[in-house]
């Protein structure tokens, strides 16, 4: 029996293991975490979904045409354990939300800070990590 261990084999491995989890955190490569805008819009859609939750919200911009935009924070787990569900927005839900701006010129998405749902005064806040 050979004992031999392909250590390239075991070092791949563990990398391709690795790599996406660590990746996947790094909201300063998608989102410029230096700055702050507020988007306000109406919701077409909440995906609950992992790994992150989104709202897909119609916004008017300054020309009166409407864009859609992505607003992206945390992760359904957290939000069940806070003691929502995917009931939380409906289509129609007027929002404004602050964040960070994708840093992508063009992308019409946002890292949510702060959410209100101004008809009800229903607020959210991103989760900051020390």
């Amino acid at each position: 029996m050979n004992k031999t261990i392909n250590w390239t084999a075991v070092i791949l491995g563990a990398w391709l293991t690795f790599a996406p989890a660590h990746a996947h955190h790094s909201w300063s490569g998608i989102y410029d975490t230096s700055k702050r805008i507020t988007v306000e819009g109406v919701v077409t859609e909440f995906l609950f979904v992992r790994p992150h939750l989104a709202l897909l919200i119609d916004v008017r911009n300054d020309a009166g045409e409407i864009e859609q935009w992505t607003v992206e924070w945390g992760s359904p787990r957290r939000m069940r354990e806070a003691g929502y569900d995917e009931s939380l927005f409906e289509p129609g839900d007027a929002v404004v939300v602050e964040g960070q701006p994708a840093w992508t010129p063009g992308r019409k998405s946002v890292r949510m800070r702060t959410l209100t749902r101004p008809e009800d005064g229903f607020t959210l806040r991103g989760r900051r990590r020390r």
